[in-house]
């Protein structure tokens, strides 16, 4: 297993979740964070709690851990970036760096689950083609 990457996944999602506490959104005096408003942080610590499932699995390099994760990093970095779209378009002010923690630890996560599939591909091309005894 490669701790490394586990580490690396497990902190990407603690700093996703860390990031709905932030604020996402400020416009003079008044500020929100992912569940205020028409936010949608309660999707991020869902899906970051998911995708706490699969990164054993990953790390070992098994497909279902490698198709979670990526899934659940897509699903978190859409919601951030949606609320980011719709917040600037309607509410005004500016965007805060919850959500910009919530972005950028989201894609990470994605990062780390490409690299994985990549690192079972070349092992998959190394080994060869298999032969029936």
């Amino acid at each position: 297993m490669n701790r490394r990457l586990a580490a690396g996944c497990y902190g990407a999602i603690v700093l996703a979740i860390a990031g709905v506490f932030g604020t996402w959104r400020s416009a003079g005096p008044v500020s929100l964070d992912g569940f205020e408003g028409p936010h949608n942080g309660w999707l991020v610590i869902i899906f970051g709690l998911i995708a706490l499932a699969g990164v054993h699995s990953l790390a070992r390099g098994g497909r279902l851990g490698i198709v979670l994760v990526l899934g659940c990093a897509a699903v978190m970095v859409f919601t951030a970036v949606e609320n980011v779209v719709d917040d600037g378009d309607v509410l005004g002010g500016s965007s805060g760096w919850g959500v910009w923690l919530t972005i950028v630890a989201s894609a990470a996560l994605a990062a780390a689950a490409v690299y994985s599939a990549v690192e079972r591909l070349r092992g998959s091309m190394r080994a060869g083609p298999r032969t029936s005894p």
